[in-house]
Formats: C-alpha cells, structure tokens, sequence
C-alpha cells in the first residue's frame, strides 16, 4: 500500500526485513508467504532478497520520516497476515522502530492503525459475500 513511497535501496531493504518478519515467530504459512510474494511484487521485486544484513543494517536504509513509517506500517501489516502478532515479530518490529529514531508513541499509534485497517479490510469482506 505504501511501499512506492520507498526508494530502490529501501525496497531491497524491506524485502529483507519482510523476509525475517515472515519466519520471525519459527512458523511460516501459506497467507504470510503469500502476502511477502505480494508486497515483493508490489516492489518490482521477485525471489530471495537474502545479503545477509542484519536488521540494524537494513532499518538503517531508510532515511526519511516517511520511508520509514511506510516500512512500519507494511512490517506490522505482515506480521498480522496470519491474524497474529507474535513475540518474535513484535521483537524485531521493536528493533528496526529503535533503529529508525521511531518513539514507542509512533509505534504504538503504527500498530493501532494497522490493526484498525485489518478491522476494515474484514468488514468489507463480509459486505461482499454472497
């Protein structure tokens, strides 16, 4: 949703982080891998992103205000993909929002938001069934 507002070396980034979001909690299902091939096409981006950059180094890559509330956004929107949020994708949610200067009240308010989209999202789900 927000990931053209990144630049290429943002994207390789957060294809990256995306990947280690998506095995953050040791389990990963169909919907995850699923919505990490969307948000990877979405990009332009295809395959394994793996450099082997640690997350310090790959939250670094994002310079801007709002590249980095943008990756927030879409890391904690995949980490609700399996309808969940897990410990060790909260951790590393925590740990790239350090990295970025992002304060638990942004955090806290990037969260709030995702989880009010997801609400959305599932209602207009329902209106549309037939």
């Amino acid at each position: 949703m927000f990931l053209n507002l990144l630049d290429t070396d943002e994207k390789k980034a957060f294809a990256e982080l995306a990947e280690k979001m998506v095995e953050a909690d040791g389990l990963v299902i169909g919907r995850e891998a699923a919505s990490l091939a969307a948000l990877k096409a979405e990009m332009g981006l295809s395959g394994t992103a793996g450099s082997g950059r640690g997350v310090d180094e790959l939250a670094g890559a994002f310079k801007g205000r709002r590249s980095k509330i943008a990756a927030l956004l879409e890391l904690v929107g995949l980490a609700y993909s399996d309808t969940s949020f897990a410990i060790g994708e909260e951790s590393l949610v925590n740990a790239v929002a350090k990295r970025m200067a992002v304060t638990s009240d942004e955090l806290h308010a990037v969260e709030t938001w995702v989880k009010e989209h997801v609400n959305l999202v599932r209602r207009a789900l329902i209106l549309m069934r037939e």
